[in-house]
């Protein structure tokens, strides 16, 4: 009898790119984190954020970890209590491989936001078809139970498109939460509060359950907790104990693991950081979010001898709007207390009105606490361009001095931006007051 012939399926050319690409990803988050584990600050309770940080923008290991389904987020006006009370883990969709970004490049503008170029990429690499027997309780045959998505800028409002563009099956469980750009009226903050019953209803219908007063007081707790830990973070940053490096990396893991085991791994790791030797002069950094592995920038601004003590970033102090202070207990009073704090405490340049966001940069404890503002700006991100041209105007006039970063995800610039921000250095005074 003639031997049996056995054959197997040769992968694809899309499947080797894929695998390819993968390869060169995890290459690069590796060696980012070989290079903080490095560091001399480094001590054992920052292993969670690092392990939690190396599996990237994966909803099926995120649901492993969090044991809940994963909805997707864009963008941080949608209250996250809001999803928690349901039972459901909001993962903000965020890249900052510049490995995925080269994936997603040839269906996308080249305008394109950097960042989401890179989003796009990192989906996928990580968000194919869940098994049927994969175990996670989420809608079947995709990795994501539903998006959401807040219409912030116009590249997030189109990315569902984008996504298809890209050879990506997203899931029909799509919700636009629509956002007042006019927000402190009576007109616009109805609206949004409008919006937070139609995000409630909307994730009643997806779980088939309905929303529990006790669970939403609870959820509330829960990341106000998160919130206090952060804020204690800040502290410690402010007093030079905390690396910029380090307070990205654990801001960044935030929405990659359960709030309450974040809130844990992050009380556990406060009272490891030490004070660095050396007086370096200390800045704040605001603009454009700044999403692991891609700490470019932050690294540049240490080789440049400055020391990072604040920011005004989404990725970092801003991922909260606050926090959470309930009166009424009623769930028209819980659901009035997070519409509020997200709208009102909210302060992206998406917004018509930008003199909270200026305030928050310029007020007159700032101008103790720093000597000079450096303001990051992926190309792509218009919203923030924009914006840095009013920053600038108006730190003329105040003490503080101010350089803008223009850059993308990219290697290539690294020297020049290094170039200009040692001579930066130079028109700083050695130490701002803590």
């Amino acid at each position: 009898m003639p031997a049996e012939t056995t054959s197997t399926a040769q992968p694809s050319r899309h499947e080797r790119m894929l695998l390819k690409v993968g390869e060169r990803r995890r290459a690069e988050i590796d060696d980012e984190i070989a290079a903080l584990t490095a560091r001399e600050e480094y001590f054992p309770a920052l292993q969670y954020f690092t392990r939690v940080a190396s599996d990237g923008l994966d909803p099926r290991k995120v649901a492993e970890r969090v044991q809940k389904p994963v909805l997707a987020l864009m963008c941080l006006q949608a209250p996250l209590e809001l999803f928690h009370a349901f039972g459901l883990h909001p993962l903000k969709i965020f890249s900052g491989s510049q490995v995925a970004a080269r994936l997603s490049a040839p269906s996308v503008s080249t305008l394109m936001c950097p960042m989401l170029r890179s989003a796009l990429g990192a989906l996928q690499l990580d968000a194919p078809a869940v098994p049927a027997d994969a175990g996670v309780p989420i809608v079947a045959d995709h990795a994501f139970s539903a998006w959401v998505l807040p219409t912030t800028c116009d590249w997030v409002v189109r990315f569902p498109e984008m996504m298809e563009n890209c050879g990506y099956s997203r899931t029909k469980q799509l919700h636009y939460l629509e956002l007042p750009h006019l927000k402190d009226g009576e007109r616009g903050q109805a609206r949004w509060l409008e919006e937070i019953y139609n995000l409630r209803d909307f994730l009643a219908r997806l779980t088939g359950k309905k929303l529990s007063r006790k669970n939403l007081l609870r959820s509330i707790e829960l990341y106000h907790e998160a919130w206090q830990a952060l804020s204690q973070l800040t502290d410690l940053r402010r007093k030079g104990l905390v690396p910029g490096l380090w307070y990205a990396l654990i801001v960044n893991a935030f929405f990659l693991c359960d709030v309450a085991d974040w809130t844990q791994a992050l009380k556990a790791a406060l009272h490891g950081f030490k004070r660095q030797q050396g007086s370096r002069p200390r800045v704040m950094l605001a603009g454009s979010p700044i999403f692991f592995p891609n700490f470019k920038v932050l690294h540049l601004i240490e080789q440049a001898g400055l020391e990072l003590v604040a920011d005004d970033l989404c990725s970092g102090e801003r991922v909260f709007p606050g926090g959470i202070f309930v009166k009424d207990t009623s769930e028209f009073g819980l659901m009035q207390a997070l519409a509020e704090r997200y709208h009102q405490g909210c302060l992206c340049p998406t917004f018509a009105e930008n003199d909270r966001r200026l305030a928050n940069i310029l007020n007159p404890e700032r101008q103790k606490q720093v000597a000079g503002v450096i303001f990051h700006v992926l190309k792509g991100c218009h919203p923030f361009d924009v914006s840095s041209f009013t920053l600038e105007r108006r730190m003329r006039e105040g003490p503080l001095k101010y350089i803008k970063l223009e850059t993308d995800y990219t290697s290539e610039d690294s020297q020049t931006l290094l170039t200009r921000l040692e001579a930066f250095r130079g028109t700083l005074p050695a130490q701002a007051q803590i």
